[in-house]
């Protein structure tokens, strides 16, 4: 194998694939790029996988002699990091992979190819087409409710419903709900309906530019093929229901806020610098004349704050958040107000943008947390 390619063009074909590569794992092989060059087309192929998730990147390069190998992939990251803005030249002889780039020299070890897992066969005729801008916003949405504990699977995906008129995608740990709807027609005959594991879609999430305004998409049965410029992901499919949500989603929840989102997040990062470690509680104190924002770590200190510019229209309320999760929420905020629907202290608030975009609608629910 010989092979030589510009440093800034294979970084920006593989700098995201190591969010697929696992750091821990009982097989060695899997901490390893399988790489292959085709010297017909011209083309190289960067192939990981976690066994759940796997992803391909195939780029253009100037291959001179063609093969397959498999390297460590931290190792290969950080050397082409560390290495000049130039041509970088890649020569296999026998088990040593040669990196030279100017007057730095490297020689990685590679891993025995046969030993790296079956990467699927690449079939994109019958994708669906979809738009991956909005692709991209539903899942920046939804994708920061989801779990991270992995003893309640369902709860680590995203559910992901499509119909012919309208898409929607549904986060949620059992805390917190993020629910995006797109009203835009998909070609499918009937609609589908899975829950797909978050580390794939956040890889899609990180990849997806203006310049390629479409990605593929072919649901099977037990998997989920991405198709987007030069990557192709597969990811396994979460088996289980997902909970009914809307059980948790309140009807009556007649005390409603209207305040700038910019101005509320402000107010609630500088409060949170003294809120509890422990808990990260903070505290709304809220009636129509007044609206405090309150926080305390005990033996360090308290902060406070009132916010004068904001419209609320209901009974007198104090209620508690955790902070982290109400920013959360605040950031995918896209619109100037922000409007906060409560009912009693115990109960969930609802968020939504104010005058949002007439394609699609978002509404986010986040649980609250005892005052005492």
């Amino acid at each position: 194998m010989k092979f030589s390619i510009e440093k800034s063009d294979l970084l920006q074909n593989i700098q995201h694939l190591h969010n697929i590569v696992p750091s821990k794992n009982t097989m060695p092989i899997l901490t390893n790029y399988l790489i292959e060059a085709n010297e017909k087309t011209n083309i190289l192929k960067f192939s990981t996988t976690d066994l759940q998730i796997s992803v391909i990147a195939e780029f253009a390069a100037n291959i001179i002699e063609g093969g397959k190998i498999a390297v460590s992939a931290r190792n290969l990251n950080e050397i082409i990091l560390s290495l000049p803005n130039s041509l970088v030249n890649f020569i296999l002889e026998e088990n040593t992979l040669e990196i030279i780039c100017q007057h730095s020299k490297f020689n990685l070890l590679c891993a025995e190819t046969s030993q790296f897992p079956l990467i699927p066969e690449v079939d994109v005729s019958n994708a669906i087409e979809l738009d991956a801008k909005m692709f991209k916003k539903m899942v920046d949405n939804t994708h920061f409710a989801v779990s991270t504990e992995s003893n309640r699977p369902i709860f680590t995906g995203i559910y992901w419903k499509m119909e012919s008129d309208c898409q929607l995608m549904v986060a949620t740990d059992g805390k917190k709900i993020a629910e995006f709807k797109l009203q835009k027609q998909v070609d499918i005959p009937e609609s589908i309906e899975q829950i797909i594991p978050t580390k794939g879609l956040l890889f899609i999430d990180k990849v997806i530019s203006d310049d390629i305004p479409k990605i593929g998409v072919l649901i099977e049965a037990s998997r989920v093929m991405f198709a987007y410029g030069n990557y192709t992901i597969f990811t396994h499919i979460i088996e289980g229901d997902f909970p009914n949500y809307h059980k948790a989603i309140p009807n009556e929840n007649t005390n409603i806020l209207k305040i700038k989102t910019s101005i509320f997040k402000e107010v609630i990062k500088r409060t949170s610098l003294l809120a509890s470690e422990e808990t990260f509680k903070i505290k709304l104190n809220l009636d129509k004349e007044k609206f405090i924002v309150y926080a305390m770590k005990r033996d360090e200190g308290e902060a406070k704050e009132e916010i004068e510019d904001f419209d609320y229209n209901g009974e007198p309320i104090e209620i508690a958040f955790n902070f982290r999760y109400l920013l959360a929420i605040l950031n995918v905020i896209e619109t100037e107000l922000i409007e906060i629907r409560m009912g009693k202290r115990t109960e969930p608030a609802l968020f939504f943008n104010v005058n949002g975009h007439e394609d699609y609608t978002a509404r986010f629910l986040l649980m609250p947390l005892r005052l005492v």
